[in-house]
Order: structure tokens, then C-alpha cells, then sequence
């Protein structure tokens, strides 16, 4: 199967990104004299080297979930072991619901046991396995199986969404004493931000990699204070056509305080919300922090794109013939048709100039689809065997 556009386009970009990346740290370290800091020629040449060994990223996938960290103590490590799958199992599955379908949304589905989740997977693998004698540690990613999801989304009346909002680039700034901090080492919101697979949410954000090209275009405190020249500069060089600032800091409790502006793609944000985590560790509180915020932007989008859907195989079908008098007409009626409740699709099987013959796939009984039609100015009817639909004004 060939790849989509867009994963195309996303590959490209990534190629792009890397090959710029690239001839700007050969340039660097190729010139004799060039004055660069030994932090940043550190930190570019680490990059240097991830550009040269690490392949690009998979396209991303909303149906896995990764990071699924378990920890289970039992009799022995293989019971400790078959505890922690399904617990682990569990766990993705309500993340997944979480991920797609809109707060609260999870009130609408039973309580599945592991066997459960298990029909609806189509892999798992194992990170950090760690065993004792009555212990297992792990962290598991878990794909599941698009259409088995979907079915059991439309089962129980799940309103969802599978679709990615416009890709952001996205710059987590820390406000340090007497400054901010975004390419730096000692950023602990942006490891943050890079530990929870930013790609594969359904609001795709893509982390600057911080060579020295991000360092020269943009410093912390302009992406802090919203430099739009700095900010289209960077976007440009990553092909991304939507920036957003997140600025963190920590208050005297220790609680953190993040102020969200910029552009997501579906409504510009400005926002200040505060995480409680007064008591935790800082990388603990952190990661809390991003996940909550990753949260907030994928119900913003849920609460655009989720609805009720229905698969294809469970849509009844029926071949109606129209006719009309103008291409104006049929442009009218057909769209009427498109707007009618309960229908999927309507496939264009033959067209003249006086008439079309269209196969239309819809939900529930006939009669109930005569009468959606109705509201829409249509008539449903049988002619000599054949099912036409005309306007009635």
C-alpha cells in the first residue's frame, strides 16, 4: 500500500529539517576558528550524532498507547508478571477512551476485564523489565485494533474522534530565577514534554530539536514573551505553520504554573492554569504537569470533532434514481441528501443530463430515512420497482 500524502509530506519535512540541521553543525565544526560555546558545541554535536543514527519517527499512531508503567507484587514473579499485563492492559484502554472520546465518556462503557481489552490488541511490547522474587516492573506500549475500537465506540454510543488537529511546534519554557530556560540542559518542562510521545495525541506537537539554527533563531525569553518574527521563523524552518508557547514556573509550594499562548490550529489560546503538585519531585511534577495540559488541548479538539459514527458494514444500503432538469438542481438535491440524518455516503453510480443514478448507505429503517429526507424538502418513493427520490417544492 503506498503511504498518504500526508505521511509523505511529513517525511519530507523531517528529511528537510535533518539535512538543515546537518550541513549547519558540519558547517560549525568545519570552519577554523568558529566561535561557539563548549555547552552548545556539547549539545550540537550530541545532535550531530542523533542526526547521523537515529531513523526518522514512525507516522503517528492515535491507537497505541505507550509508557504503560506497571508494578506488581504477587506470590512469585510470574504471577507478579500476569497481574501487571492485565492491570497494564487496562490501564492503556482507558487511556485510549480518555485520549479519543470526550471527558467522561468512559461512564458510558462497561467495566472490561483484561480478556477483554486483550481482543481489541494488536500487539504489545515490554521496556525496563525488572524482576524479584515476588515483584515485576515493566513499562509497556500496546497497539490496538483500529476497528475493533471503533465498533465498541459505536456499540455503547461513544461520541469519538480519530482525527489529528494541525500539527504545533511547540516550546516549553522554564522560568528560572532571573530568566527562562528552553534550550538548556537544566529544562526540566521540556524533558518533560518529550517523555509523553507528543505525536501520537490527537493534538500532534513537534518539540525543536535545540541545535545551534533553533539557539540562533530564537532564545528563551522571546519565545517567552511571544516574539511573532522569532516564533514564523521557526515555524518556517520546520514546515509548521502553528506555534504555541507553553511558560512553566514553580510556585513557593511547588506547585506549577503554566501560561499557554499561541496558535493550535483549532483557536488561538491564551490561558494560565495551574497544576497542584506541591510535594513532588520536580521531574515527577513536571510530567504530571504536561500530561495535564496534553489533556486540555485534546478535549479543546474532542469537543469539535467527537461524534457518534458508524461503521460502513453496519449502515444500510439502497440504489434510488434522480431526476432533475439542471446541473443546478441535482447540485441542490444531492446535497440535500449529504445533509439528511442518519446517511453515511452517497456513492454516484451513473449520471446524464437528465438524471443520476446514486447508491446511498444510512442508519436505521428505511421509513426512518423517508422521513429525514422529508424534513430535507425530499420525497422517497417506488416507481415500477425503482426507488426515486424528487424534491416536493
Amino acid at each position: 500500500m503506498l503511504p498518504d500524502t500526508n505521511t509523505l509530506l511529513r517525511d519530507a519535512r523531517e528529511l528537510r529539517t535533518r539535512t538543515m540541521t546537518l550541513l549547519t553543525l558540519l558547517f560549525k565544526f568545519a570552519v577554523p576558528g568558529a566561535q561557539v560555546l563548549p555547552r552548545v558545541r556539547f549539545a550540537a554535536l550530541a545532535a550531530l550524532l542523533s542526526l547521523l543514527f537515529v531513523s526518522p519517527p514512525a507516522a503517528a499512531d492515535v491507537f497505541t498507547i505507550s509508557d504503560v508503567r506497571v508494578d506488581v507484587t504477587a506470590g512469585d514473579a510470574a504471577q507478579a508478571k500476569v497481574l501487571a499485563i492485565e492491570q497494564g492492559q487496562i490501564e492503556a484502554f482507558r487511556r485510549l477512551v480518555a485520549r479519543l472520546a470526550p471527558a467522561g465518556s468512559d461512564s458510558l462503557l462497561p467495566a472490561f476485564t483484561g480478556s477483554d481489552v486483550t481482543r481489541m490488541m494488536e500487539g504489545m511490547t515490554f521496556e525496563n523489565e525488572r524482576t524479584a522474587p515476588t515483584r515485576y516492573i515493566a513499562q509497556l506500549t500496546i497497539r490496538f485494533l483500529p476497528e475493533y475500537v471503533r465498533s465498541v465506540f459505536y456499540q455503547y454510543n461513544v461520541p469519538f474522534t480519530e482525527e489529528q488537529s494541525p500539527e504545533v511546534l511547540f516550546l516549553p519554557v522554564w522560568k528560572v530565577a532571573g530568566g527562562y530556560a528552553l534550550w538548556d540542559d537544566d529544562n526540566p518542562w521540556r524533558d518533560a514534554w518529550l517523555g509523553i510521545d507528543p505525536q501520537n495525541s490527537l493534538t500532534p506537537m513537534l518539540i525543536p530539536i535545540g541545535d545551534l539554527t533553533d539557539v540562533s533563531t530564537i532564545a528563551a525569553d522571546e519565545a517567552a514573551s511571544g516574539n511573532a518574527v522569532k516564533l514564523e521563523a521557526l515555524t518556517l524552518r520546520y514546515g509548521i505553520n502553528h506555534a504555541l508557547v507553553a511558560v512553566a514556573e514553580t510556585d513557593s509550594v511547588g506547585n506549577i504554573t503554566i501560561v499557554l499562548r499561541g496558535d493550535t490550529g483549532f483557536g488561538f489560546l491564551d490561558v494560565v492554569r495551574t497544576y497542584q503538585s506541591s510535594g513532588m519531585e520536580i521531574d515527577v511534577a513536571t510530567l504530571g504537569a504536561a500530561q495535564y495540559i496534553q489533556g486540555l488541548l485534546e478535549e479543546a479538539w474532542k469537543n469539535q470533532r467527537a461524534e457518534v459514527t458508524v461503521p460502513t458494514e453496519l449502515l444500510n444500503a439502497i440504489t434510488v434514481a434522480i431526476p432533475f432538469d439542471s446541473l443546478a438542481e441535482w447540485n441542490t438535491i444531492r446535497s440535500r441528501i449529504e445533509q439528511t440524518y442518519g446517511v453515511g455516503s452517497v456513492e454516484i453510480d451513473s449520471l446524464s443530463a437528465r438524471g443520476g443514478i446514486v447508491r446511498i448507505s444510512y442508519e436505521g429503517a428505511l421509513q426512518q430515512l423517508s422521513d429525514e429526507l422529508r424534513i430535507q424538502g425530499l420525497v422517497l418513493s417506488e416507481v415500477s420497482g425503482t426507488w426515486v427520490i424528487q424534491p416536493y417544492f
